[in-house]
């Protein structure tokens, strides 16, 4: 049995997948709507976690929960679940992911009472761009919350999902993070779930370039780190001595869904397990979708043979997996290899048009 033992490592919880928002990106899938766990079962997997997290010997402060959804709030044992987690906080951090509309003082001073450590709000930009996304009068509410929670004290962050409609708001969003002195994550769409009718509204590969360019300028007057999430070795081809991090969906990261489900990453949805049926430990180490994914011989030879691979890995496995259907593909917006996405199909940059036939790129259409 492979002992690979995680130098880290993230659990994102997603507890329900209700939710009172119908954002036009959001990758849930009604399949799970009507399928939570009970609440002792929640306890019963919060437990056997624990017991894993000790067999690593991880220390609390590279171990990390997130509860989320859907809208994690919306389940009425959330606060006693949260309770467990308040109980065992010495094992892990922990925090939720929320689009903040639950967040009155009432329910901010049980996040403080129980000590949370960090809360993620979503927001898509500014006042009409964000409500055109996420719903009329969600900005408001998301900047009330943010102020509640920067008063109570807690840790707060903004995240934002790219696409083409809302890639201008961007230098926005970073000048009101910076103004309210909150932290800011910044990801691209992924074309998963209701996001699905996104995917003429992702970046070209070009933009993306252009993005993170900006964003490694915006960077240096910014607070605080402003995260780019697991894909942004993309950006050695550019900056060689850039600290990059790679894809940890299946090492050092899982997604468990509101029944138990296992994917490695909640944006690549392969089924890995289920932990009313399964110990972590058994999915984490023979299931064989994680094993698959592990496997660093499992990639197109593009990517393999690419001399930034070893920190890039191929990009995000979950853009790979959403737009060719396959999560050893390349990253379909590394401006290295493609110049344009849209319809009717990717197109190659001209340096890779004739290489493209001797590899092993029979998903790829043209």
């Amino acid at each position: 049995m492979n002992k690979f033992k995680p130098k880290s490592f993230h659990l994102q919880w997603h507890m329900t997948e209700r939710c009172n928002l119908r954002c036009k990106h959001c990758y849930q899938d009604p399949a799970f709507l009507k399928e939570e766990v009970t609440f002792q079962a929640l306890v019963d997997i919060l437990e056997d976690f624990i017991s894993q997290i000790k067999k690593w010997k991880l220390p609390k402060e590279v171990v990390r929960i997130s509860l989320t959804g859907g809208e994690p709030l919306i389940r009425k044992d959330f606060f006693d679940f949260l309770e467990k987690c308040y109980q065992n906080r010495s094992f892990f951090q922990y925090g939720i992911l929320t689009n903040g509309t639950f967040l009155d003082e009432k329910n901010i001073k049980k996040l403080k009472d129980l000590e949370v450590d960090y809360v993620q709000i979503s927001l898509e930009g500014m006042e009409e761009i964000n409500d055109y996304i996420r719903g009329k009068g969600v900005f408001k509410k998301a900047i009330k919350a943010v102020k509640l929670l920067k008063n109570a004290g807690i840790n707060t962050n903004f995240s934002i999902t790219v696409s083409k409609v809302n890639l201008k708001e961007v230098p926005e969003v970073i000048n009101l993070s910076r103004e309210l002195e909150v932290g800011l994550g910044i990801r691209r769409c992924i074309p998963l779930g209701s996001g699905k009718k996104m995917k003429k509204f992702l970046l070209e590969p070009k933009e993306v370039r252009a993005l993170w360019h900006y964003i490694l300028k915006a960077k240096q007057n910014f607070w605080r780190p402003i995260g780019l999430g697991c894909e942004d070795g993309m950006l050695l081809q550019d900056f060689p001595q850039y600290q990059a991090g790679s894809c940890s969906a299946g090492y050092m990261s899982f997604s468990v869904l509101p029944n138990g489900d296992v994917y490695p990453c909640r944006r690549l949805p392969l089924f890995s397990g289920n932990l009313l049926k399964q110990s972590f430990e058994d999915i984490y180490y023979n299931s064989k979708a994680l094993q698959k994914i592990r496997n660093q011989n499992n990639i197109n030879n593009i990517c393999f043979s690419c001399s930034y691979y070893e920190k890039c890995r191929g990009g995000a496995k979950c853009m790979s997996f959403s737009y060719f259907k396959d999560a050893s593909a390349p990253d379909p917006q590394c401006w290295r290899l493609f110049e344009i996405l849209s319809e009717p199909g990717i197109r190659w940059k001209k340096s890779f048009q004739k290489r493209k036939e001797k590899l092993d790129f029979r998903w790829i259409k043209n």
